[in-house]
């Protein structure tokens, strides 16, 4: 966390090997501290890449640079979790007031219900997108 701190650009790539010896763990149990320690939940995008040139890229949505969060919203396409996470970060730093926040939410709410699994999720990244694509953050 402390790396990510430093980072000018709120995200820091790290070879999975890299993390196995930071965290003191097997290369198997990466996935597993890295979702315990950097967890959507806590405000953190965690991407993840197996193999030989396999990587970690770990990201704070809470100090990303202005338009980065929206590149990152764009890539991200089916992730449990990440429209709350976004929804969460884009009020935090007052893109969405405490009142628009739980709006949204209770459409996600809703989506995430009414809809087959994972396809809630789908159609308010959708929207994030789209408020992207206007400017609104």
């Amino acid at each position: 966390k402390s790396l990510l701190k430093e980072s000018p650009e709120g995200a820091i790539e790290v070879r999975r090997k890299d993390v196995a010896e930071i965290f003191n763990c097997a290369p198997s149990q990466v996935t597993y501290v890295l979702n315990t320690r950097f967890s959507e939940r806590h405000g953190y995008l965690v991407e993840s890449r197996r193999g030989g040139g396999g990587y970690i890229r770990i990201c704070s949505v809470f100090k990303v640079p202005e338009g980065a969060y929206s590149q990152t919203v764009e890539k991200r396409k089916e992730h449990d979790g990440v429209a709350r996470t976004a929804l969460y970060a884009l009020t935090r730093r007052g893109v969405f007031s405490r009142r628009e926040f739980q709006i949204l939410s209770t459409v996600l709410d809703v989506l995430k219900k009414s809809l087959p699994a994972k396809d809630g999720e789908e159609v308010m990244m959708g929207i994030l997108r789209a408020l992207a694509r206007e400017g609104f953050f």
